[in-house]
């Protein structure tokens, strides 16, 4: 049930934009990869272990503040959630919380301690992650969600990803900060991830109109999350081949068929297979990218 809680597909939104950031800095901070591999893998584990903690703490937090605020209920469409099922008590569910935050603290820690600045934008990341159903104005009920998921999930995990291996490295040899190319593939991880969201929400519009959670699918209707979703389909490739090239591009044969598949749903239930796809899309559409980086197929330098 705790593995279940920690919502396993939503954890490649954690994974990839540390590998997307990772692959930016190779590229375009130290092209001529001078930096010690150590420096490369420790910052890089530093900050995957620190990414996949705030995904689960978010996750966590999502399924306690759903739960004290109504949103999951018995009519709610979808894989049952732990806390509003009494599988997981909610003071358990604070304590593991508590316990991921430390996780977190501790995959940060030896990184922070080298370049401090780190901590601002780390602690930042780990009150976002509980103040998304959580806390007086929690985002996800004040249709703040997809801007935490693109901001958060992408934009931040990329770019500060860049910028640790950035400072890293950049204590043995001279390497320069990437920030275009960081934030465009950011951009690009993001929105890939807000469909993950998208798809959760166009689900549980009825459920989520009920208690008061005004997600934008909730504020907006389905026809507009469709919109969104598709949206999110091209631009997020388009800017993930403005950075690592023409090779991810192969998969818009993929993105066209969901697209299609989430126009023409309907029912809550049929937007149940659209999260794991998202997660898919978002994961193959990286593999694209690292191919592209270890074959040397990046025509464009910024």
């Amino acid at each position: 049930m705790w593995i279940d809680a920690c919502r396993p597909k939503t954890l490649v939104a954690a994974l990839v934009p540390v590998v997307m950031g990772g692959l930016v800095f190779w590229i375009y901070g130290d092209p001529l990869h001078l930096g010690a591999q150590r420096d490369y893998l420790f910052t890089f584990f530093s900050c995957l272990g620190f990414a996949l903690s705030a995904q689960i703490l978010s996750n966590f937090s999502n399924d306690l503040g759903d739960s004290l605020r109504g949103a999951d209920n018995q009519n709610r469409v979808g894989p049952k959630r732990a806390v509003a099922n009494g599988l997981i008590s909610a003071r358990a569910m604070k304590i593991a919380m508590v316990l991921v935050i430390t996780l977190a603290c501790l995959s940060g820690w030896s990184l922070g301690m080298h370049h401090p600045i780190l901590f601002i934008p780390g602690i930042l990341a780990l009150i976002l992650a509980m103040g998304y159903t959580l806390g007086p104005l929690p985002l996800a009920y004040h249709g703040l969600g997809d801007v935490f998921v693109v901001a958060c999930f992408g934009l931040q995990a990329t770019a500060l990803t860049v910028y640790a291996l950035y400072l890293e490295v950049g204590r043995t040899v001279v390497c320069a900060m990437p920030w275009t190319p960081a934030i465009i593939a950011g951009l690009g991880v993001g929105l890939l991830a807000n469909n993950i969201l998208i798809a959760n929400n166009t689900r549980d519009m009825e459920t989520d109109a009920a208690s008061a959670k005004k997600t934008l699918v909730v504020r907006n209707g389905r026809t507009f999350a469709k919109i969104h979703y598709s949206f999110n389909l091209f631009v997020g490739i388009l800017c993930l081949n403005t950075v690592f090239g023409p090779l991810p591009l192969v998969i818009l044969p993929l993105a066209f068929w969901q697209m299609a598949g989430f126009w023409k749903a309907q029912a809550a239930a049929e937007f149940i297979p659209f999260l794991a796809r998202a997660a898919v899309l978002m994961l193959l559409t990286a593999i694209l990218c690292v191919t592209a980086t270890c074959l040397g197929l990046i025509p464009v330098k910024f």
